[in-house]
């Protein structure tokens, strides 16, 4: 028996019956909208319908020619079966396909079948076909060309976009039911590899697997979309019998899932139609014809009487109708737990809560009220207990009650309107909230809270929002307002007395800000002790501070200057003196501009600091340089060896004597702005870390910011900053380079750095001077002017040693 005889015959009496099938299924699933659209597996079964009655009328040709046109036929069919195949897994999966992309694959699909149709010899898919007869059939031999390959490589493209559009809603769907269609139709799709793997190793030409493949791929999946048709059927019968129930009514799968549900289930399930095999454990637990089953719904909980229904054994479709008793149920436990609910209530409530009935004399008037109840947080809030108050009278629990209160809780038990407001008990120390309303004709209730320390805090926010944080004064908002309230004739004359206190921000550079403030608290203490009673004393802002003095002359104005002076004179915080300058003026007609007498007592207070504070910094400069000596003695004795280096080196470059003498207090104070460097740090054994070192690095700048501060040494200042500048612009803290870096800055930079090498450290031996002078001269031109290098080397050490390297 010829196998290849067989199959031919198989293929040939089938076809037509298989044509006929996929046009049935075609137009019954054509009625079947997916979502309003058009149904693409109709449009994939027409394809299948036309490529098999062509591939029977090709078999049953009498000629090259007849079989040509029928080829045609069926190949309208091939080419058009993988692009409806695309459009149709997508509709399966839910993917979305753009217009454009269904157009391109229309006119692809098109285009190459009129490249087939209007190339009579296939030459661009069989460079040449020949007909044989077998049987009685005719059957094509053929040599194919690069046209058959496209094709199939549009199969293995629709084949591949499939695979992996079904294996992503394989993996994302939860539906036990969805996952058995999407895997059913997946595996189906594989068997296509079998026809491109035979006809890539050239099998084909003992048996053509292509019709075989299509059929059978077309006929499982037809399976599947007939089925799930037939499954629709059932739910529209479904729906005709529960959809318009005024109860719950649901339809549940094999696989535990909600498939359908009626709008009142809708409702009750919230829209969602998740797996619900925890609820069907309790419907399908118990007796529900006699009990209501308790059931939880997001987070509710209802009472239902439960009909169960096998709508469908084969399908193994089941029918629930549940009828909600929750309304009737809960009503019966509200019932009972309402007492117990509002007992709870009153008693648990976090306010205090009290009823009260009012006792009336003989002309109608309340004359006092009786308590008649109050929960626990009453007795807590005002500290008596109910035994001690219930059925006793106001005046018998509290004798000195203002009567006003009586009054006022009459007037809402009698009227009804209620009252709200705020009360201090100065029994007990609180602030209370207080609500009082009627309950009933004659009686009143109060709700009472407890704010006290919402009220203190008020407090303490007004008390913030007009004094200063730091001294306790009075701030800049209230001064402007006293000053305001104050600005009358029945106050003139008015004095206004400003002080400053002198070299804060020095003390805050060098001493750090905790010392600063310290100066500030103390110089506020000494001008409140030191003003008359009654004057108004602020703080301004920074170091400046303001009295204002009603009433005051320039006789009593001089005298309180005078005692301001004196109280300041002698104060010091640690061994900084306290030095304040003053400044004042008096406002003697009404006519006046009180915002310029404040600025003629401003300009006044400036008048004096000009001097007054240039002496002050310059004592505290000499302090911060004695106070560096003694956070480090180390520090002291290289300050003195390179300030007479520097004057050295300053003579034998012909420097003035006025120069040599500054050139010598930069070189004495270069390093001042250690004093703002942790002592730790100065005195450490070790070598130092990197933030020690970055640390370190800020002294030049500290050191100009404390001496610029004053004119006597603002301008050695720029040399103290500039002092650790290289010659190659790589020093630190600006980077300068060569004649960017003033002469005085260079003089110290090469003085500072012998005597760092010379000198032992804890963690090294200090170089000779020979070695010492090796580096110099190596560093000359990089780090060191290479001329002020040269003075040193060759002039200072020769005429100091007698020696050079």
């Amino acid at each position: 028996m010829n196998l290849q005889n067989v199959l031919l015959n198989l293929i040939v009496f089938a076809l037509p019956i298989l044509a006929g099938i996929y046009i049935f299924v075609g137009i019954k699933l054509l009625k079947q909208k997916v979502a309003g659209q058009f149904n693409y597996f109709s449009a994939l079964m027409f394809s299948a319908a036309i490529y098999a009655f062509g591939y029977f009328l090709s078999l049953n040709s009498q000629n090259i020619e007849m079989m040509i046109l029928a080829r045609n036929f069926e190949n309208l069919g091939v080419i058009f079966i993988p692009t409806f195949g695309i459009l149709f897994v997508s509709q399966f999966v839910k993917k979305k396909i753009s217009e454009q992309i269904k157009y391109v694959l229309y006119i692809l699909s098109s285009a190459i079948w009129v490249v087939y149709i209007t190339n009579p010899i296939h030459h661009l898919a069989f460079n040449w076909v020949e007909l044989t007869t077998v049987n009685g059939f005719s059957v094509a031999s053929t040599s194919k060309n690069i046209g058959y390959y496209l094709i199939l490589a549009y199969y293995a493209i629709f084949i591949l976009f499939s695979t992996v559009e079904l294996i992503k809603v394989l993996k994302k769907s939860k539906s036990p039911s969805l996952k058995k269609s999407y895997r059913f139709v997946l595996l189906s799709l594989q068997v296509s590899w079998i026809a491109v793997l035979v006809i890539l190793i050239g099998f084909d030409k003992y048996i053509d697997p292509t019709p075989i493949v299509i059929l059978f791929i077309l006929a499982m999946i037809g399976m599947n979309e007939v089925k799930n048709d037939l499954f629709e059927l059932e739910i529209n019968r479904w729906k005709q019998t529960f959809w318009n129930l005024g109860e719950v009514a649901f339809l549940i799968n094999g696989d535990h899932e909600i498939i359908c549900m009626n709008p009142v289930a809708n409702l009750f399930f919230d829209g969602k139609k998740e797996s619900v095999s925890e609820i069907l454990k309790i419907l399908d637990h118990g007796d529900h014809k006699r009990k209501p089953v308790k059931i939880k719904v997001a987070e509710d909980i209802r009472w239902l009487y439960v009909n169960k229904n096998d709508f469908d054994i084969r399908r193994k479709l089941v029918s629930y109708m549940l009828v909600d008793f929750t309304d009737r149920h809960q009503a019966e436990i509200a019932l009972k737990e309402s007492e117990e609910r509002h007992r709870l209530l009153i008693t648990q409530m976090a306010q205090g809560l009290a009823v009260h009935e009012i006792i009336f004399d003989q002309s109608g008037q309340p004359i006092d009220f009786r308590y008649l109840d109050a929960n626990d947080s009453y007795e807590k809030l005002v500290g008596l207990k109910r035994e001690q108050i219930i059925g006793k009278t106001a005046l018998e629990v509290s004798p000195g009650m203002d009567k006003n209160w009586i009054e006022k809780y009459g007037q809402v038990a009698m009227t009804g309107q209620p009252i709200h407001f705020e009360h201090y008990d100065k029994y007990i120390d609180k602030y209370f909230e207080v609500v009082a309303y009627s309950p009933r004709f004659k009686q009143f209730a109060v709700i009472i809270s407890d704010v006290t320390e919402r009220k203190l805090a008020e407090k303490e926010i007004r008390y913030l929002s007009y004094h200063d944080y730091l001294t306790g004064l009075h701030n800049r908002r209230f001064y402007e307002e006293e000053l305001g309230r104050l600005d009358i004739p029945a106050n003139l004359p008015i004095t206004l007395i400003m002080a400053d206190v002198n070299g804060l921000k020095l003390i805050n550079d060098s001493f750090g800000h905790a010392m600063g403030d310290e100066l500030l608290k103390k110089a506020a203490r000494l001008i409140i002790e030191a003003v008359p009673e009654g004057s108004i004393v602020s703080r301004l802002g920074g170091d400046e501070f303001i009295v204002i003095l009603p009433q005051t002359d320039i006789f009593q104005a001089v005298d309180v200057i005078n005692d301001l002076k004196a109280k300041t004179a002698d104060n010091k915080i640690g061994a900084v003196d306290i030095s304040i300058s003053y400044g004042y003026e008096i406002k003697e007609m009404e006519d006046q501009d009180i915002q310029e007498i404040y600025k003629r007592a401003e300009d006044d207070m400036y008048r004096h600091k000009l001097y007054e504070s240039s002496s002050i910094k310059n004592k505290t400069i000499e302090l911060i340089m004695n106070t560096l000596y003694e956070k480090s003695h180390r520090e002291m004795l290289h300050s003195r060896r390179v300030s007479e280096i520097c004057k050295s080196i300053a003579i034998e470059m012909g420097l003035s004597k006025d120069a040599v003498n500054q050139i010598g207090a930069a070189g004495l104070m270069h390093d001042i702005g250690k004093m703002g460097i942790d002592e730790k740090i100065l005195n450490k054994e070790g070598l130092l870390n990197f933030e020690e070192w970055q640390e370190i690095q800020r002294h030049p700048e500290i050191g100009y910011r404390i001496l610029s501060s004053s004119n006597e040494f603002s301008e050695m200042s720029k040399y103290v900053y500039e002092h650790h500048e290289r010659w190659d612009g790589k020093g630190y803290p600006k980077k300068l380079k060569r004649e960017e870096i003033s002469i005085q800055a260079r003089i110290i930079g090469v003085a500072d750095a012998y005597d760092a090498m010379t000198c032992d450290r804890s963690y090294r031996k200090g170089l000779s001077r020979t070695e010492a002078i090796r580096e110099l001269k190596k560093n000359a031109g990089t780090q060191f002017d290479p001329q002020v290098t040269q003075v040193f080397v060759e002039k200072v050490l020769i005429e100091e040693f007698g020696m050079v390297d």
